[in-house]
């Protein structure tokens, strides 16, 4: 009986514990009879440094978008609040944060209508993350791009450094923003799950917009997240 009672409760805290991972999208939770989008991460605590002694570890700020292959249409799913309104404790603006997403956020907002608040959300402080999205009409049969831009401040490497002088200099940033990139066509009713590959970082000061190919220096950044994982719903 005492055996039984304990595996109950092994039970209910896992099942307490993949609820409180649940992070919902944009619009809800996904109706289960229509296709929609499911993105896993997996946060590695071990890569992330503290601000300072005193202070805890810090999770990623990121942003997930979608870029339809043929027209160029550009829609976001979730970005961390923070990130998305570019508004911080410590500093009024931080443009270093997610640089390649605040230029897809521009021309976003030139292509439709737009509202922040309506894909951010709090950081997610679980282990892992679920955001589910529900792919709406005008994505439908469509190939499209997925990126993941992700950052974490102070992760400081032999070549991103706090010395200023140095080429790789970077404040308070650390390695700069790292973008995964996946493809995914709408049209596969075979596609299931599949994982992005890390294509470039952002500009180290948020200068510019552009997509850096070059990550020879990266390093600890690379593992910000243990797992990423898309799913193509689609019932």
């Amino acid at each position: 009986m005492r055996k039984l009672t304990l595996g109950l409760l092994l039970t209910a805290l896992l099942i307490s514990a993949s609820v409180l991972a649940y992070q919902v999208g944009t619009n809800g939770p996904p109706d289960p009879s229509k296709p929609y989008l499911m993105v896993n991460l997996v946060y590695n605590f071990d890569v992330y440094q503290r601000p300072f002694f005193f202070m805890p570890k810090s999770h990623p700020s990121y942003v997930i978008w979608l870029e339809e292959k043929e027209s160029g249409y550009r829609k976001s799913i979730f970005v961390t609040r923070k990130a998305g309104k570019n508004d911080w404790s410590f500093a009024k603006r931080r443009p270093e944060a997610i640089p390649v997403w605040y230029g897809v956020n521009k021309i976003e907002k030139r292509q439709s209508s737009f509202d922040i608040d309506a894909i951010s959300g709090a950081t997610p402080t679980n282990t892992m993350v679920q955001i589910c999205w529900q792919i709406p009409d005008d994505f439908k049969g469509k190939a499209v791009d997925i990126y993941i831009e992700a950052n974490n401040s102070f992760d400081f490497n032999d070549y991103y450094t706090r010395k200023k002088g140095t080429p790789g200099y970077s404040g308070a940033n650390g390695q700069p923003s790292l973008v995964w990139k996946a493809s995914l066509d709408f049209t596969d009713q075979s596609l299931r799950d599949i994982s992005p590959q890390l294509i470039g970082h952002g500009h180290l000061f948020g200068e510019n917009h552009r997509l850096f190919e070059d990550i020879s220096s990266i390093t600890t950044a690379a593992k910000t997240f243990q797992d990423i994982r898309i799913s193509y719903v689609n019932p």
